[in-house]
Parts: structure tokens; sequence; C-alpha cells
């Protein structure tokens, strides 16, 4: 911290709030129905702001009370929200309960979150004790100035909530325009040439090969042949960051090797909305293999483009086919070779495809600028967010006034027992 304004203190956390840390209840008083406290285990009950119950127990071992502020003690450290109820808190959460201005010390852990985060210790998962986090400082100041920090803090948040949600709204018009772009492209609607006439066709009797990859185990050490996996196949693109590696004797090597306008092809995945979905193999990825979770199609291109298929998969239709096929209710998500070569479109004669390729490239391209643009600004937006909280607790956002009583006095006080 900076030199705070002369009437402002930094005292410890345990000097200005209780804290309560989490402990489980018995698993047998755990239950769905809403019977007894919502018990919130950790960050992955969090909401925007307050926590979303799950799960509740009937034998509470620890409790947190409207208001208090729930703050994330392992994996990860430091994320906040605000109980909005009465509810029982497990061994991820702790409660801090303020003696000032609750708002103030809710956007000064927010501020501090990376701060907190970096005093987490341990091998499984990173945690802070109870000690490292009474012992976490927050520059206090005067409570009517903490009072003023608040209110302004919450008006400039408050525009930047309505900028963004403008952004988010912009966002979805795209995502929807994109969407309507790629069923245009294969239902004809683009109108390159409303005389020729499209062919119904299933994609087995398009295709020169269908692969399954390897299922051998792959290491990040760069010996042997690189292989690509899921996470390689990223918005109909080939990612070659973080390959794997793996040994394959040569027959395999024939056999797997990627070829220039193979289409790579996600069969099995915990999301029903990655399953399907597929990337064309650049000249880059020439000559790499490909991991079991994904499947080759190599298509006869003298009748069906790579790109084509590729525009075919991503459909709205042919993504609404693919999700109701691979949905399981073990989890995880499944689409085998037979039915990928059972997925009947479409088909215009190779110009025409080449046409369309086209006219989507360009239409993508605008679009890809204008949802950059969006990120950016969103991005910006919350930068901004942390350059006014920064100002906030460094004493720069609100003028000092000199008549209130210091923070000197303040934490005296709460330290005797009266606030």
């Amino acid at each position: 911290m900076g030199k705070l304004p002369s009437n402002w203190e930094f005292p410890a956390i345990q000097s200005i709030a209780e804290t309560i840390f989490g402990q489980s209840p018995p698993s047998s008083s755990y239950n769905t129905e809403g019977d007894g406290l919502p018990f919130f285990q950790g960050k992955t009950e969090f909401g925007e702001k307050h926590p979303i119950a799950k799960k509740w127990c009937t034998e509470p071992t620890r409790e947190a009370q409207p208001g208090d502020i729930l703050i994330s003690v392992r994996a990860p450290v430091g994320p906040t929200n605000v109980a909005d109820r009465h509810c029982a808190i497990g061994r991820g959460l702790a409660a801090i309960r303020p003696l000032i201005e609750p708002s103030y010390v809710r956007y000064w852990l927010k501020l501090s979150e990376q701060a907190l985060a970096a005093k987490g210790t341990g091998t499984t998962f990173s945690a802070i004790t109870k000690s490292v986090l009474n012992s976490h400082c927050v520059p206090c100041a005067p409570l009517n100035e903490q009072h003023r920090i608040v209110e302004k803090i919450e008006t400039l948040f408050a525009r930047l909530d309505k900028g963004e949600e403008a952004l988010r709204a912009v966002q979805k018009l795209l995502g929807r325009y994109r969407q309507s772009v790629l069923k245009a492209a294969v239902t004809g609607h683009f109108n390159i040439d409303g005389n020729v006439s499209w062919e119904d066709v299933l994609l087995g009797d398009l295709l020169e090969d269908i692969r399954y990859g390897t299922a051998k185990k792959c290491r990040p050490d760069a010996d042997g042949v690189a292989v690509l996996r899921i996470p390689n196949v990223v918005r109909g693109e080939i990612d070659l960051n973080d390959l794997k590696f793996t040994q394959l004797e040569e027959r395999e090597i024939e056999n797997l090797s990627l070829r220039e306008g193979d289409l790579l092809i996600v069969r099995s995945n915990g999301s029903a909305n990655l399953v399907g979905r597929g990337a064309v193999v650049n000249e880059e990825a020439v000559g790499l293999a490909f991991a079991g979770y994904l499947i080759r199609v190599r298509v006869n291109k003298e009748r069906l483009l790579p790109d084509f298929l590729s525009l075919v998969l991503a459909s709205p239709e042919t993504r609404a086919k693919i999700e109701r096929q691979a949905r399981s209710t073990s989890g995880v998500h499944n689409i085998n070779s037979g039915e990928i070569k059972a997925i009947a479109f479409d088909l215009p004669p190779i110009k025409i495809q080449a046409n369309i390729i086209e006219c989507v490239d360009e239409h993508m391209s605008k679009l890809d600028v204008l949802e950059a643009w969006c990120q950016t600004e969103l991005t910006r937006s919350a930068n901004l967010r942390q350059s006014i909280l920064k100002d906030a607790f460094a004493g720069r956002l609100v003028p000092q006034d000199p008549n209130d009583e210091p923070a000197a006095e303040l934490l005296a006080r709460i330290k005797n027992g009266s606030k």
C-alpha cells in the first residue's frame, strides 16, 4: 500500500470484523428438499452477488447471518459473495461479519483477492487459515468517509453495469446473427445461383475414410509423435498450443497421420455442446496424429469441400440433431462413426460450395471484428472497476472531510466494545 491519508489506519481484519470459518455438518443431514438451512460449501455455489442454494442441512455446525461476507478460503482462495439469508457454511468458506461499513470491507476484499490468493498454501489445493485471514490488513477510512466511498463506488459501478449490459446484449445479437449465417449457408438462402439444384445426401456416401484416434497415453515431453486432442479443436480451428506426444508404431503413424483438409470431430465430452464440433486440418497440422476422443473424417473432395462440411456440422439444424443423439444420463456424451456417416444434408455443386464458403468467411470476419471490439470494451470496463477500487482505498476517490472522526478513534471504540 502507498501512503494513506493522515486520518486513516491500516488494521488487520480481526480488528474490524468477526470471522467464522466453516465446518462440514454430518453428511446424513444433507438434503435437496429445502429442509433446514441452506448449506454453502464453496465458490461453486457463488452467484453474481449472493450464493445459490443447491443443498440444505438439518444439523449445521457453522452458520452465517444475512449480510455476512462469504469468502472462499480454499480451492480457490479469495472470491466473495454476500449471504442473503441465514445459512450453514462448510470448510471451503468463511463468514466475515464487519464491525465497520460492510460494503466497504467487501469492496476491499474484491480488490485484494489476488493478494489473498497468494497467501494460500497446500499441495493438493490452495487454502488459507483463520490466522492468515485475520491478519490480512484493511485500509480503514473514517466511518463517514467509508459511507461516501461506498456510495461513489456504487454510483460509478452502476454506470459500468449499464454499459456492460449493453455490450452483452450486442454479443447475443452477434451470436444469433452468426447462427443465421450458418443456417443460410447450408439451406441455399444465400441465393448464389437459384437455378442450381441441391442433392440430398448422407455424409457416409461422401467419405474416403473415417477413423478413431489413438488411445495411447500422451505426455507433454516432446518425445515421439505430436497428438492433437480435444483442447486443440477450438472454435472450428486447429490450435497447436499445448501439444502432447506419444510413441506410435510405423503402421499407426500411417493410419493416424493427418492430411490437409481432413476434419477432426469431437466424439466424446462432458458437454453435449462440444460433441460433434469439428475443425479442418490446416497445413501446419499435417503429419500430426490425433487422440481417441476425436474422429478423423476424410472426404471425397471432388464432391464435398471440407470447409463446406464444417459449415454443415456447425449449422443449427445439424447441431440440434447431434446433441439429441449425443446426450447421455451418465454425464459423458458421445457420437460414433455410424451416427456421423448417417448425417443427412443438402449438397450443392462444388463451385457453389466454394462461393458459399467465401461468402460465409466474409460475414464471419465482420462478426469477428465486432465480437473482438465487444470483448475489448468489456475488458476495459473490468480494468476501470479495478482502477476505481484502487483509488477508493488510496483515499483518492472522494474528498477527505477534516470534521470526520479519525479512523483511530473508530478502532478504539470497536476495541472497547462500542461502534
